[in-house]
């Protein structure tokens, strides 16, 4: 009389089971993506060859929107376009100094 009941009360119990296995299984696999990313993100970043400072610089950039669009610039990029304008700011003030031996010779 109450073997259908029965029937369905059991395969509410294996779907409940199933759901908390699957659960389970999605927790894993999250944790597994979540490594992976970190891993990933370790290597890039230990690709670009910036030390702590440098980095620090970079990643201030990219927070405040300074660097342009995703993937169109990198912290190599930035870090030697540091070191150009600091090599152009030496040769302006070069370039100030001959101007003026020039100007003395007229």
């Amino acid at each position: 009389m109450y073997e259908r009941l029965d029937k369905l009360r059991a395969e509410v119990e294996r779907c409940k089971k199933r759901i908390e296995d699957d659960k389970g299984k999605l927790r894993a696999a999250e944790q597994r993506l979540q490594e992976a990313e970190n891993s990933q993100i370790l290597a890039d970043v230990g690709a670009l060859n910036l030390s702590p400072e440098q980095l620090a610089e970079f990643l201030k950039l990219a927070t405040s929107g300074q660097l342009g669009n995703p993937g169109t610039s990198n912290a190599y990029a930035v870090a030697e376009n540091e070191n150009v304008q600091d090599s152009k700011a030496e040769e302006d003030e070069d370039d100030y100094d001959l101007e003026g031996i020039g100007n003395e010779e007229n």
